[in-house]
Parts: C-alpha cells; sequence; structure tokens
C-alpha cells in the first residue's frame, strides 16, 4: 500500500508541476469552453421543465470534450498542437471524444446503484448514518474504475484509436495508483463544499459559488492531466 500511495502522490505531483508549467496556454486555451460550461449550467438550474434539464445537461459534454481535449494535447503534444489557440474548435476526434465522455458518465452512473443500494441496506437496518460510507465507498470505487477505463481519452485526443478495453488491458496493475492519484484531488473538495456551503445565509451563496468554481476548475485540469501522465507513460510501456 506504502508503493501505491507513494506512486500516487508522484504521479499528481508530477500533473501539477505540468499544469503549472502549461499554466499560461491552458488558461487561454480553456477559458472560452469553462464559461460556456458554467452559462449551461446556469440556464440548468433556472430550467422549468426535465426535458430542458437534460437538454443543457447534455449540452455541456462537447464543452467537457473541448476542455479535456485541450488540457490533453497540451499535456502530452505541448502547446503547438492546439487547432486553436482560444481552445474554441471541432474535429471529428471531438466527437468521438464527446462519445466516450457520455459512455464513462453512463458507466459512472451504473457503478453509483450498487453504492446506494448498499448504503440504503445499512440505514434500513437502524445502523448509524452511513453516508460517509457510501461518499469514501463512491470515490475509492469510481476513481479506480475511471483510472481503468478513462485512458481512452488521452488516446482519443492524440489521435490514437482506443477502446474501453485497450484502456483496461494497459492498466492492469496500475489501477490503484492511478485511483488513488485522483481521490485525492477529489476528497479535497469535500471540506471545501461543506466550509462553502455550510451556511445558511442566502446572500452568500452566489459567492460561495464562484469561490467553488474557482476551486474546482484547477482541481479537474490537474485531475485530466493525471489521466494524461499516467496514459503517456503506460503507453510508452506498452510500445
Amino acid at each position: 500500500m506504502k508503493r501505491v500511495l507513494a506512486a500516487s502522490f508522484r504521479l499528481m505531483a508530477e500533473a501539477i508541476a505540468e499544469v503549472f508549467r502549461n499554466r499560461i496556454v491552458l488558461l487561454r486555451g480553456t477559458l472560452l469552453p469553462i464559461a460556456g460550461i458554467l452559462l449551461v449550467d446556469a440556464f440548468a438550474s433556472t430550467a422549468n421543465t426535465p426535458w430542458g434539464r437534460l437538454a443543457l445537461s447534455l449540452a455541456v459534454f462537447p464543452l467537457y470534450a473541448l476542455l479535456a481535449t485541450t488540457v490533453h494535447r497540451v499535456i502530452l503534444l505541448g502547446e503547438h498542437s492546439l487547432p486553436s489557440p482560444s481552445g474554441v474548435y471541432w474535429t471529428e476526434r471531438e466527437t468521438r471524444f464527446t462519445g466516450w465522455l457520455i459512455g464513462i458518465a453512463i458507466l459512472f452512473f451504473a457503478l453509483s446503484l450498487p453504492v446506494g443500494l448498499i448504503t440504503a441496506v445499512f440505514e434500513g437496518r437502524g445502523q448509524v448514518d452511513t453516508s460517509w460510507i457510501a461518499v469514501i465507498l463512491s470515490f475509492v470505487l469510481i476513481a479506480y474504475f475511471q483510472g481503468r477505463f478513462s485512458l481512452v481519452l488521452p488516446a482519443t485526443a492524440v489521435d490514437h484509436r482506443w477502446d474501453f478495453r485497450e484502456s483496461w488491458s494497459r492498466t492492469r496493475g496500475s489501477g490503484m495508483i492511478i485511483a488513488m492519484a485522483l481521490v485525492i484531488p477529489a476528497m479535497i473538495m469535500i471540506p471545501v463544499e461543506h466550509i462553502l456551503y455550510g451556511t445558511d445565509v442566502e446572500f452568500l451563496v452566489p459567492i460561495a459559488d464562484v469561490v467553488w468554481v474557482l476551486v474546482l476548475v484547477p482541481v479537474y485540469v490537474v485531475e485530466i492531466a493525471i489521466i494524461s501522465l499516467a496514459y503517456a507513460k503506460l503507453a510508452n510501456q506498452a510500445g
């Protein structure tokens, strides 16, 4: 376990260093997709019908594809690999990337069901509050499968034709290392969310929303970079 944690922290540190080194290019290339995501989220929260909320939720996937593809390409291929410095472009590659994102989202939803079922069983037996168990199980389970399946995303971003089976095969023996590297930044968000939204003062909510986004976006970019670096190492080893 010590070896896994050490390797995970090393991978996370390398990802943070890469994001910091490319911070200007990444900021310029992701600003518009991030603005688009925030705009769609704002409209989704005010949508009056379930179909309207669903349509806006689906509209976020292409924006996430642009954001993630930009980060993957900068980390793996350098700043000159971007079709547009502004991060606004669309090719067949982004279409494939969006399809994989939707597939991963469906997979994660399916994985969350057994965790919810286990939590409901414990609560039904009158046990102590088990919400924290569900949170930890969800983070570890989803992060593990994210680490095993998500290498299809950086592969697609650099025009390599991987699928879920290829990603699963290449990450054999490294899944928990990638998972822990992804869990650590995600776990940081739990106390941040509690601090920001732990008050009932209504006028502070918009301020909390802004701070939440300012913290969430860098964490998300670091997690994309973690997957990029894991892909680079495992692809090279296999090659």
